[in-house]
C-alpha cells in the first residue's frame, strides 16, 4: 500500500435520471466509506445520517443501508438499495420505506421547482383564509364562534367593518356588506343549495356529535349526518347568510 492509498478520497460526478440530473458523491477514508446522491430537493444517502436533525429543519433526506457483503460505496450503489428511513419532508414527496434509492431520487427530482423566466413556479402550501361578505357581524359571530367554536382574532385596521376568526390553521375573514363590497350571502339560488353545490368544509372531531348542540341553538341541519365513501362523516348546514357549510370528521370510530 502506498502513501496515496491511505489518503481520504472524495469523488463527485453528475448522474442522469429520467427526471433530471443529480450529483453523486463518494467519500472514502481508512476504515470507512459514505456515498450520497444530491438533488435540488434533497438527498438520498447511506445510513450514516442522524435523521432527527434534518427532520427538525424540514429537510428531505432518505437513507438506505448496505450490508457487509454489499456495502454502499459509490452513488450508483444506492440505485438498487432499499430505503430504510426518511424524513417527513421526503415522505411528503411520495418516498416510501422499501422502495429503491433510484426511485427515491426520481421522486425528489419531480419535486424540484421548475425555473420559468428566472423564477421558480408557485406551489400552494395551504388554504390561508376564506372570505365571506355578510349582512350582520353579530349573527355571523354567534354562528361561527358560539356554535362552531372558532376564535375571534385581531383584525387589521381596514376602512370597512368586518372580523377575522381562527379555525385551526385557517382563518375565515368576514366583510360587513357595504356599497363597495359584493352583495352578502350565497349567490347560488336557494333551491339549488345542496351538498354538491359550492361549499367549504371544516374538519371536526365528530360531526355527528355537533347535532345536539346545533339543535339547542336552533340551527337547522341541511343534510346529514352522511357517511362519505372513504368513511368520513359529513353534516351540512347554512350560516345566517345562506352559505353552505360542511362539518367533516374522518374515521371517528377508528375504522
Amino acid at each position: 500500500m502506498t502513501m496515496d492509498d491511505k489518503l481520504p478520497r472524495s469523488v463527485v460526478r453528475e448522474l442522469t435520471f429520467e427526471g433530471g440530473t443529480a450529483i453523486g458523491i463518494s467519500n472514502r477514508w481508512e476504515g470507512g466509506q459514505y456515498c450520497s446522491i444530491l438533488t435540488a430537493a434533497g438527498i438520498v444517502g447511506c445510513g450514516i445520517y442522524d435523521m432527527q436533525t434534518p427532520a427538525e429543519f424540514g429537510q428531505a433526506i432518505a437513507i438506505a443501508r448496505g450490508t457487509p457483503s454489499k456495502p454502499l460505496v459509490e452513488p450508483e450503489d444506492l440505485f438498487g438499495a432499499k430505503i430504510v428511513d426518511a424524513t417527513p419532508k421526503a415522505l411528503s414527496y411520495g418516498i416510501e420505506i422499501g422502495m429503491t434509492g433510484g426511485q427515491a431520487v426520481e421522486l425528489m427530482l419531480r419535486n424540484v421547482p421548475k425555473a420559468t423566466g428566472g423564477e421558480t413556479t408557485l406551489r400552494v402550501r395551504s388554504v390561508d383564509h376564506v372570505t365571506l361578505v355578510v349582512k350582520d357581524l353579530d349573527s355571523s359571530r354567534a354562528f361561527y364562534v358560539e356554535a362552531l367554536g372558532m376564535q375571534e382574532v385581531e383584525r387589521p385596521g381596514f376602512s370597512f367593518d368586518g372580523m377575522w376568526l381562527q379555525a385551526g390553521d385557517t382563518q375565515v375573514h368576514f366583510i360587513l356588506e357595504h356599497e363597495h363590497s359584493s352583495p352578502a350571502g350565497n349567490p347560488v339560488p336557494e333551491d339549488q343549495r345542496r351538498p354538491r353545490a359550492p361549499h367549504f368544509a371544516f374538519l371536526v372531531d365528530d360531526a355527528a356529535a355537533f347535532l345536539p348542540r346545533l339543535e339547542a341553538l336552533g340551527i337547522a341541519v341541511a343534510s346529514g349526518p352522511t357517511e362519505r365513501p372513504d368513511g368520513a362523516m359529513q353534516v351540512f348546514l347554512f350560516d345566517p347568510d345562506g352559505h353552505l357549510v360542511e362539518l367533516c370528521s374522518k374515521n371517528v370510530t377508528g375504522a
